[in-house]
């Protein structure tokens, strides 16, 4: 298979079993293996093992170290023995385990779509960051691309749903998903687990091992690596090109792989840990390698006009192999020789057949000193990495349309932080971050039939770059006022400040592709904004193990510049900007302990309304072009209530169901795209493509 050497072949793993409501989490079935591992307490956050009750669930939403009953929060918490048992080795099986969450990878745009309570940003912008946050060992990243690297030698996973601006800063207005990796042990131990999925043939095989190095330093080094052969069998034999002619530089279409779908993944994590009375400093080192057949591959066609028996391109041409069902089957084909020899940008990747990797880098480094009753925190992480993507964008055997998307990215992150701990009756959370990110964006398209260019011979329509750079600084205080063991208020906010400067332009336009950018045209902009989120909480206590609040709270999401694949010749640096998300609404929420520790429920009611929620519209130009115009949702409004149980009745197993009612709907949005067949008597109001 190209692009994916079969140097992987080990044991059978197990296969995942699940439901949505009700799942029995014993210890797993299948082949497995397991080599002398010790399990040992390996920080504060922490979700409880076999033989741990629910009550040793300890989070930091705040901060700060609390029994999950006590935070004021609608958390799910997924510890270490789920993220086996339900091999979760992807950020976007998360969804499995944690209620009212979606993740799923995308080819363009920011890399994702993460929905949380049925509110998401646009996926297929680069230029939008997401709603919901992901947090990686305290480094906090607001793009997707790390959902394709290997979730793997985890400690714990908390999702925190709702705004958590105070906290966690400007790219939360819709949660947070916090991964935390496993810390050194305390004495040496290790572990080996290899096997098999059977639907896609993953092979996958993962361990670590542990221990101290001296008395008062840890070591930790671990490593993932799986490969699956696909699972969707492309029924494309190749075809006689009926889109494009010789003179456009193909006469038939060559098909893409036989089965697609197929990955491969490599990781390394190494951690240090240095303890030494009030003062500790963790360093990790995470590095990833991911390559695949670019997103597409995973594309199949599921629906169809009832006119129309199978998928079709522009002009009604029907592709002969293709269907419109949802059954593990596409029809892709690849591009002519003739167009990827003259593209460059292409070639360079897999003699230009489909094609996606992406490669991580990502130190951190938290240092903590306690000073008394207030402990000192400083965390530095460094984002690095490197995406390529290519592969055909209409879903169909003769791949009218084929583009590349290729991302370079470097984030700097800082965050310094004090949390105080007094037995009286005040308490307070105070700090500030710092971040700069450096983004670029490669695009390139090649839409339709056209004639070669001019001067370069090159058939493809355009290329450009898109360059992106960021800055933004915070601070954040909160005060908690005890006024009895049962009763507690807290109160604060985060102030924040961004910049954003924006340079794109073409690097090559087709002399015969009208409605672009001209080369020698950039657009250049630069923009800056600042926002207050405060945030409110009231807590009470009726018996040691149940809890009930009542929280006000405020979100904030940066505007900035979009990103668009193409760029149109009308497009400015005003027609490129959007304008920032602001969220606000109240959350009433019950949390309580019960049968000796062994069931945990939470039932959580909210509604929030966002203003200027930024969406990606597909509008087409002029020339028939097709191009994503981003543009601010008037009003959003989510209300629901939620429910979540675990039960515990012996050691090793765990009865889990949930249910949630979710209404998310837009109150106003003018502007937005046109359903299909909408008309003006129906609301449908044209949009003009910038």
């Amino acid at each position: 298979m190209r692009g994916l050497s079969h140097d992987f072949r080990l044991a059978k793993l197990l296969l995942l079993t699940s439901s949505t409501i009700v799942s029995l989490a014993c210890p797993t079935a299948g082949w497995s293996a397991e080599a002398d591992q010790k399990t040992a307490a390996a920080g504060a956050v922490a979700a409880p093992s076999d033989t741990q009750s629910v009550a040793s669930i300890v989070v930091t939403a705040r901060r700060r170290t609390e029994r999950l009953i006590d935070v004021p929060v609608a958390a799910s918490v997924i510890g270490a023995q789920e993220v086996r048992q339900y091999d979760l080795t992807s950020v976007a099986n998360i969804k499995i385990l944690a209620p009212q969450i979606s993740l799923d990878r995308g080819f363009t745009g920011s890399g994702t779509s993460i929905t949380m309570r049925g509110v998401s940003s646009a996926s297929l912008d680069a230029g939008i960051e997401q709603s919901v946050l992901l947090d990686f060992d305290g480094m906090a990243i607001s793009r997707g691309r790390i959902l394709n690297d290997a979730l793997f030698d985890v400690e714990t996973i908390d999702v925190l749903k709702g705004p958590q601006a105070l906290f966690f800063g400007k790219n939360s207005p819709g949660g947070v998903v916090s991964v935390k990796s496993a810390d050194p042990t305390p004495e040496f131990s290790g572990y080996l687990r290899g096997g098999n999925e059977f639907t896609a043939d993953t092979t996958s095989v993962e361990g670590a091992v542990s221990g101290p190095l001296s008395p008062n330093l840890g070591a930790r080094v671990a490593l993932f690596a799986s490969q699956s052969q696909g699972y969707i069998r492309n029924q494309d034999n190749g075809v006689v090109d009926l889109v494009r002619s010789a003179a456009s530089g193909s006469i038939f279409v060559p098909a893409a792989q036989s089965t697609l779908g197929a990955e491969k993944k490599l990781a390394s994590r190494l951690t240090l840990k240095y303890e030494s009375g009030d003062f500790d400093a963790t360093f990790k080192m995470l590095y990833s390698y991911y390559q695949g057949q670019s997103l597409q591959s995973f594309d199949e066609v599921m629906g169809c006009p009832a006119s129309r028996p199978a998928p079709g391109t522009s002009g009604g041409i029907i592709d002969p192999t293709g269907d419109c069902k949802l059954d593990d089957r596409s029809s892709q084909g690849w591009l002519s020789p003739t167009i990827i020899n003259a593209w460059p940008q292409v070639k360079a990747h897999d003699n230009g057949h489909p094609f996606s990797s992406d490669s991580t880098a990502m130190p951190t480094l938290a240092l903590n000193y306690q000073a008394g009753q207030i402990k000192l925190t400083s965390v530095t992480g460094y984002y690095d990495y490197d995406y390529v993507s290519q592969g055909n964008a209409d879903g169909t055997a003769y791949s009218q349309f084929w583009s590349y998307s290729d991302e370079k990215n470097k984030s700097f992150y800082e965050e310094l932080r004090a949390v105080s701990s007094f037995d009286g009756m005040f308490n307070f959370s105070a700090g500030g971050h710092y971040e700069h990110n450096s983004r670029t964006l490669f695009v390139g398209g090649a839409n339709g039939p056209l004639l070669p260019d001019a001067t370069t011979g090159k058939y493809h329509s355009y290329d450009n770059e898109q360059h992106n750079q960021s800055t933004a600084f915070s601070a954040f205080g909160q005060l908690i006022v005890k006024f009895s063991d049962a009763v507690e208020l807290a109160g604060g906010g985060r102030y924040t400040r961004q910049s954003n400067n924006l340079n794109s332009f073409e690097t090559f336009l087709n002399s015969n592709a009208v409605g672009l950018l001209p080369v020698g045209a950039p657009i250049q902009g630069h923009k800056s904004e600042h926002n207050f989120s405060p945030e409110v909480t009231l807590t009470w206590h009726p018996a040691h193990d149940v809890m009930i609040y009542g929280a006000y709270k405020t979100g904030y999401l940066a505007g900035g510049y979009s990103n668009p694949g193409s760029l149109a010749a009308s497009a400015t640096k005003d027609t490129l900007s959007f304008s920032a998300e602001k969220v606000h609404g109240f959350e009433l929420g019950a949390k309580a302990l019960l049968l000796d520790n062994h069931l945990t429920t939470t039932l959580t009611g909210f509604r929030y309304t966002y203003k200027g929620l930024p969406l990606t519209s597909l509008l087409v130009l002029p020339n028939g072009a097709p191009v994503f115009v981003t543009q601010n949702a008037a009003s959003t409004l989510t209300q629901g209530v939620e429910f979540e149980a675990n039960y515990r009745p012996v050691q090793g197993t765990t009865l889990r169901t949930s249910a949630s009612y979710n209404d998310a709907h837009f109150e106003s949005f003018p502007i937005a795209q046109c359903y299909a067949g909408q008309t003006i008597a129906t609301g449908c109001v044209p949009a003009v493509a910038a």
